[in-house]
C-alpha cells in the first residue's frame, strides 16, 4: 500500500490509494474530542500531534441507537467497516484524485434525523465523484441525539452542538483542503434529510459567511429547528429519564446518556425529536428568515425532493398516516384541517378513495415538500436556484418489503443515484449533480433544458422511470393550500407516543 502524506493544521496524515488513481485519508480529527468537561459544549480545535498520523481507518461514529430498516430488508453489503460508536467522534474523511490540484470540493452532510448516521452513509468513500469527475469529496461525523442537540438551562449557546460541529468541519475544509488537491473557494455543501436541513441552517448561519460556494439539498427544507417550548419539554423528559440533574450531565457515562435518549424515543417515531435550537451564535434567527433576507446571497442552490417522501415512514410505522389529522388540527385548528383535506381531494380526486395515501401526501408536503419549496423560493431572490423531483420507483425488492416488487420513490431513495449513478435517468441525475459541483449549473447529456427556478413559474425537473421532463409548479394546487400558513414543526407523533414506542 503506497503512502501519501499531507500536512494539515493538526499535523501530518498518511493516506492510501483505494482505487486506481484515487486516494483517501480517513479518521482525521477536525476538532478535539467532545468528552469530559467538553461534553455539551462548543467544539474546540483538535490538539496537534507530532510525527505522521495513520489516516487509513475511519473514525468512530457518534453514539446512536440501531438504524431502523423495514422488515425483511437486508442491509448494505458494501458498507465500510467502522469502529464502535464513541463520544470521541469528530473525524473527517477525504477522497481525491491522485495528483489533484485546485479541484472542486463536495462536502457531504449525512442524514439520520439528527439521531443516527455516519459520514460514509450513502456517500461511501466518494470515489465515483473523484474518479469520474475530478472532485475532492469530504465526509465527516458530528454529534447526534442528546449529545449533539440537548438544550441545557444556564448554558451558553446550548442546543446546537452538532450544528457547531458541522461548522467546525467546514472550517477545517477551508483551512486544509488545498493540501489534498481541493480548492477552498469552490466548496459545495450537499446533504440529505437531516443533512439537507443542515445545509439550510449553514446557509443561514452568520458563522459560515464566505465559506460556502454552492449548496444542494435532498429531502430537506428550512426551519426544522426547535423552539424554546420544544427544547424545554424534551430536556425535562430527558433529565427525568436519565435520573440526573443538569449538573451531572458531564459526569454520567455516554452509555447512560444514550440509554436515556433511547428510552425517550428511538426509530422512526423519534426521527424529528432532536434538532438544532436558535442558540444565538450558529443560528440567531429562523433559517428561512435569514435566507429570505439574503444570508446566502450569491450561492447557487439545487433543491430536490422525492415524489412520495413519507411512504417510507408509513412503511416503517403503519400508523404514521393516522397522525395527520391531529397534527393539522394542532397547527391550524379543526376547520382549517378539514379545508386542507378537502383541498387535497379536489386537487387529486383519486385521493378520496385512498385515505391513507391522502394523509401520506399531507405528511410528505408538511415535512419536506413545502419546506423545500419555501427554501427554493427564498434563495431564488438572491442566487440561481434549480428545483427537481425524483419519481423513479424502487424495483426488484423482496416480497417481504414490496409484494409487487416495487415501491414509489420515497425519502432518501435518490441518494444512491446522486452518488453512484446507474442506468438511464439515474445516471443523468448523477451527471447533473457532478456538473453542479464542478460548474455551478446542473446539466447532463440526455436531460432536457433545465431553466432556473423562480417563484413566478416554479419550474421543476421531474425525473421518472421514463426519463426526465420539466413542469411548472407540479402539484401546484396542493402547494397553494399551504400558502400563508406558518407552523412550528413538531415531532409528528406525540412525545408520549414516541416514548411509549421506544
Amino acid at each position: 500500500m503506497t503512502a501519501y502524506v499531507v500536512d494539515t493544521t493538526g499535523g501530518k496524515v498518511r493516506g492510501a490509494e483505494i482505487d486506481e488513481g484515487v486516494l483517501a485519508w480517513r479518521g482525521i480529527p477536525y476538532a478535539a474530542p467532545p468528552v469530559g468537561p467538553s461534553r455539551l459544549r462548543l467544539p474546540r480545535r483538535a490538539e496537534p500531534w507530532s510525527g505522521v498520523r495513520d489516516a487509513t481507518v475511519y473514525g468512530a461514529p457518534a453514539p446512536q441507537p440501531p438504524m431502523p430498516v423495514p422488515a425483511g430488508a437486508a442491509g448494505p453489503t458494501d458498507a465500510p467497516v467502522l469502529p464502535e460508536p464513541s463520544e470521541d467522534c469528530l473525524y473527517v474523511n477525504v477522497t481525491a484524485p491522485a495528483d489533484a490540484g485546485g479541484l472542486p470540493v463536495l462536502l457531504w452532510i449525512h442524514g439520520g434525523g439528527y439521531q443516527v448516521g455516519t459520514g460514509s452513509d450513502i456517500a461511501g468513500d466518494g470515489r465515483t465523484f473523484a474518479r469520474r469527475h475530478g472532485v475532492v469529496v469530504v465526509t465527516f461525523n458530528y454529534r447526534l441525539g442528546a449529545l449533539g442537540f440537548l438544550a441545557v438551562d444556564g448554558e451558553e449557546h446550548t442546543g446546537a452542538f452538532g450544528l457547531h460541529d458541522q461548522i467546525a468541519a467546514l472550517r477545517w475544509v477551508r483551512e486544509n483542503i488545498a493540501g489534498f488537491g481541493g480548492d477552498p473557494d469552490r466548496i459545495t455543501l450537499y446533504g440529505l434529510s437531516a443533512g439537507a436541513k443542515s445545509v439550510a441552517n449553514l446557509l443561514a448561519s452568520p458563522l459560515t459567511r464566505g465559506m460556502i460556494h454552492r449548496a444542494a439539498s435532498s429531502s430537506g427544507g428550512a426551519d426544522h429547528i426547535a423552539d424554546r417550548d420544544q427544547d424545554a419539554a424534551i430536556t425535562r423528559r430527558f433529565l427525568r429519564t436519565l435520573g440526573a440533574g443538569t449538573r451531572h450531565l458531564r459526569k454520567v457515562s455516554a452509555e447512560e446518556i444514550l440509554a436515556a435518549q433511547t428510552m425517550l424515543g428511538e426509530g422512526t417515531r423519534a426521527g424529528w425529536l432532536w434538532r438544532p435550537s436558535l442558540d444565538g451564535l450558529a443560528l440567531t434567527v429562523r433559517p428561512l428568515d435569514a435566507i429570505e433576507a439574503g444570508a446566502a446571497a450569491g450561492i447557487p442552490l439545487l433543491v430536490q425532493t422525492c415524489v412520495n417522501e413519507c411512504a417510507l415512514y408509513q412503511l416503517l410505522d403503519p400508523d404514521a398516516a393516522e397522525q395527520a389529522d391531529r397534527v393539522l388540527e394542532e397547527y391550524f385548528g379543526t376547520a382549517a384541517r378539514d379545508r386542507i383535506l378537502a383541498a387535497y381531494i379536489a386537487a387529486r380526486p383519486e385521493l378520496a378513495q385512498d385515505p391513507i395515501q391522502l394523509r401520506v401526501d399531507l405528511m410528505t408536503d408538511e415535512r419536506y415538500g413545502i419546506p423545500s419549496t419555501r427554501l427554493a423560493d427564498a434563495q431564488s431572490a438572491h442566487a440561481p436556484v434549480w428545483r427537481s423531483r425524483y419519481d423513479v420507483p424502487l424495483t426488484g425488492l423482496p416480497p417481504a418489503v414490496a409484494p409487487s416488487g416495487a415501491l414509489p420513490a420515497m425519502h432518501g431513495t435518490d441518494g444512491d443515484a446522486v452518488w453512484l449513478g446507474g442506468q438511464g435517468v439515474n445516471q443523468r441525475l448523477h451527471e447533473a449533480w457532478a456538473a453542479f459541483v464542478t460548474t455551478g449549473v446542473p446539466t447532463a447529456e440526455g436531460l432536457p433544458s433545465w431553466p432556473a427556478y423562480g417563484v413566478a413559474r416554479r419550474t421543476t425537473m421531474v425525473l421518472d422511470a421514463a426519463g426526465a421532463h420539466t413542469l411548472d409548479d407540479p402539484r401546484g394546487a396542493q402547494r397553494a393550500v399551504w400558502d400563508g400558513r406558518l407552523w412550528q414543526s413538531g415531532t409528528w407523533w406525540t412525545l408520549d407516543d414516541i416514548a411509549g414506542h421506544g
